[in-house]
């Protein structure tokens, strides 16, 4: 593969450094680049504008653990080489880190947290293989959003915003920054605020939970297998995949009159035997709407004489929890909805190649006849050719 990069662009020139046979190179590259000399494992180093980014050999496989308990062994499903490469280098070649916000203080989810369910640690890895920077970022009292903050991600927040912290959000959006707001069944007793701040940009947050009898996994209440994928850049690569949910909120948008084009578009929704139960008091157990349910969007909010924002909204925040991100299409959303946000198109057509495993499924009558003619007849063949041969040699002497 970084054969074919070298091929396709003059500019990029390949070496390749055995430690073991050349470790002054070795030393002396790594010196010259300010990264650790020792490392466990072979990798791959991209460097320009005296910026560099290296992948390790295991971040280029996606492994399949379902089995591990019982076998002892992790099944290679994914080669992530090429989304790989392609963000180092445009890593290396922005010349600087774009830095990527966690807003906390609200309960949310977190980048440090290598918990299962809720932690983050796994999310924010896709993030960092892509050359971004994280920053936590409490919004309360005197703080601020960083002028050089791309992107905020607000992940599952389960206690409500104040005025002034919504009001800095209002005014990061208006400037073109693009936000990711995940919501989840934990806050749907105690509204976050953030359901009526989205509903300035046409968000419509149900509080509600969304169930699924055609879709949902057997034994796993909750948990819905969404395969109903919009055709938008985030989830064309993904068209042929499914995302799992664990009891989303409905997200959707207003109707649009007059045959107007919608404000926005809708990337995920529930079978058409979805139901959304109100879990709001007074309302609390009824089917609020059945059909296909909207449970994904996103939109690009215009802002005057600013660049337009991007938004993504999403009602549920634990497929992207280190407990679930690996099921289905969970990791691929994420890193494609994350290159929409920042405006990197060129990468959203990059996805994991697929591992084939190719398998030859033997009768015990085959197997014996294998055996046969491994032990004994190409052998035999082999000996009886040589044979044959000493003797047209015997011959002629």
């Amino acid at each position: 593969l970084l054969t074919e990069y070298e091929r396709m662009s003059p500019r990029l020139k390949l070496e390749l450094i055995d430690p073991a046979r050349d470790p002054a190179r070795a030393e002396a590259v790594q010196h010259e680049l300010r990264l650790p000399i020792r490392s466990p494992e072979n990798r791959v180093i991209f460097a320009a504008n005296d910026s560099a980014k290296a992948i390790n050999e295991s971040e280029l496989s996606i492994l399949d653990l379902s089995g591990f308990m019982d076998t002892r062994e992790a099944r290679r499903t994914h080669f992530t080489g090429e989304q790989l490469f392609t963000s180092a280098i445009v890593a290396v070649t922005e010349g600087r880190q774009t830095k990527v916000g966690f807003v906390i203080g609200h309960g949310e989810h977190k980048a440090s947290d290598t918990g299962g369910q809720w932690g983050y640690s796994k999310f924010a890895n896709i993030l960092q293989q892509k050359g971004l920077l994280l920053k936590e970022i409490p919004l309360a009292g005197t703080n601020s959003i960083p002028a050089d903050c791309r992107m905020l991600i607000i992940a599952g927040p389960r206690t409500p915003y104040s005025r002034d912290e919504l009001a800095k959000l209002r005014e990061f959006v208006g400037t073109g920054g693009s936000l990711f707001t995940l919501f989840n069944f934990y806050s749907l007793q105690r509204p976050t605020g953030l359901e009526k701040f989205l509903a300035d940009y046409d968000f419509e947050i149900g509080f509600n939970q969304v169930s699924d009898s055609k879709n949902e996994q057997s034994g796993q209440g909750g948990l819905l297998l969404v395969d109903d994928l919009g055709s938008h850049p985030i989830t064309k690569p993904i068209l042929d995949s499914g995302l799992h949910l664990l009891l989303p909120r409905s997200v959707s948008f207003p109707e649009a009159e007059n045959d107007d084009s919608p404000p926005g578009s809708i990337l995920a929704h529930s079978s058409d035997a979805g139901q959304a139960v109100g879990q709001i008091q007074g309302n609390k157990g009824s089917v609020e709407r059945e059909g296909k349910i909207p449970l994904i969007a996103a939109k690009l909010h215009a802002s005057d004489g600013q660049p337009p924002a991007r938004l993504v909204v999403a009602g549920d925040s634990l497929f992207l929890g280190n407990s679930a991100i690996e099921a289905g299409a969970n990791r691929d959303f994420a890193s494609l909805a994350v290159n929409w946000l920042l405006e990197r198109e060129h990468l959203l057509a990059i996805a994991p190649r697929m591992v084939i495993e190719y398998r030859i499924e033997l009768s015990p009558t085959e197997m014996t006849s294998v055996t046969w003619l491994l032990l004994l007849v190409l052998p035999g063949g082999t000996l009886g050719l040589g044979l044959l041969w000493w003797r047209r040699q015997m011959k002629r002497s």
